[in-house]
């Protein structure tokens, strides 16, 4: 089938022939007695025999294994079915396609239907799966392009993530759906805004920081200044006390310092726009003016 995987072909040819894939890669002159599935795998391959006994060529061959990824450590490949199409699995039971190992690959490109995870989760919201979805864009574009610059900041999102412990660096290819849509969601922001998703991240953890520049002592410098950065996004906005809701008891006529949600995206709206860079009252100005205008208060 179009966009077979070369194991999922020879598997399949095996059953009709009524014979192990081991016996039939023998036959086909795969010596090591099991299905290549990336294409350096194929090197060692008898291409006479090969090509003579399942009449395609070299090249079709080649193109039913999965890329080769060795020039770099961004796992977006999978040896394994972390995840396959419904429908396309219901027509043909030991059907494998090349682009369901692919880390980006979110529907199936035969039938249009949404990908179904080997473990699927039940708290995902639209909002993550979109977000989830940008950052697969972003990871395909890096990669059918060997963007090798942001195939490493990738890189380097994913052991933060792995250092924080809220992901892997096999989180790409991981049959965990929410595990998957975390990991893209972080790929995403981190090769986009890398300094607003880390502070947002690091905000209020100063632990989590300290971990962050023992394992990375390069970046130390970067990591104080997103460790500045995420405390400037837990200070509460000029005059936004007197609308807030205190949840504690007042002192001294003043309410307890809460940041409000609606409060916080201003915040993050204003390092969108401005940078991260920008002056810090020129933020607190401009995440003023955009709390108030979605809240409604007048000026």
């Amino acid at each position: 089938m179009r966009d077979e995987l070369l194991s999922s072909w020879m598997g399949r040819l095996a059953k009709a022939n009524h014979c192990s894939v081991e016996e039939l890669c023998g036959y086909l002159g795969l010596g090591q007695g099991r299905v290549p599935e990336c294409a350096s795998e194929l090197r060692t391959a008898n291409w006479a025999m090969l090509c003579g006994a399942v009449q395609r060529s070299p090249d079709e061959i080649v193109s039913m294994a999965l890329p080769d990824s060795m020039h770099h450590d961004v796992q977006y490949v999978s040896r394994h079915d972390f995840q396959y199409c419904p429908g396309c699995v219901a027509k043909s039971p030991d059907l494998v396609l090349r682009h369901w190992r692919l880390a980006w690959s979110m529907t199936c490109e035969i039938c249009g239907q949404v990908l179904a995870a080997k473990y699927p989760a039940k708290d995902v919201s639209g909002r993550l799966h979109a977000r989830a979805l940008r950052g697969a864009e972003v990871l395909k574009t890096a990669a059918t392009t060997t963007d090798l610059a942001r195939l490493r900041r990738i890189s380097l999102t994913l052991q933060v993530m792995s250092v924080l412990k809220i992901g892997r660096l096999w989180s790409l290819t991981s049959g965990n759906k929410r595990d998957r849509l975390l990991a893209l969601t972080a790929v995403g922001i981190g090769t986009t805004r890398p300094l607003l998703g880390a502070a947002i991240i690091l905000r209020g953890n100063d632990l989590a920081a300290r971990e962050l520049s023992r394992v990375f002592p390069e970046h130390r410098q970067i990591i104080e200044r997103i460790r500045g950065l995420s405390q400037d996004l837990g200070r509460p906005l000029p005059e936004l006390g007197e609308t807030g809701h205190p949840t504690g008891h007042e002192t001294h006529g003043l309410c307890r310092p809460r940041v409000s949600e609606s409060a916080l995206q201003a915040a993050r709206q204003a390092i969108s726009e401005l940078g991260a860079d920008a002056n810090r009252q020129a933020l607190l100005t401009r995440a003023d003016t955009i709390w108030k205008h979605s809240s409604g208060v007048k000026s």
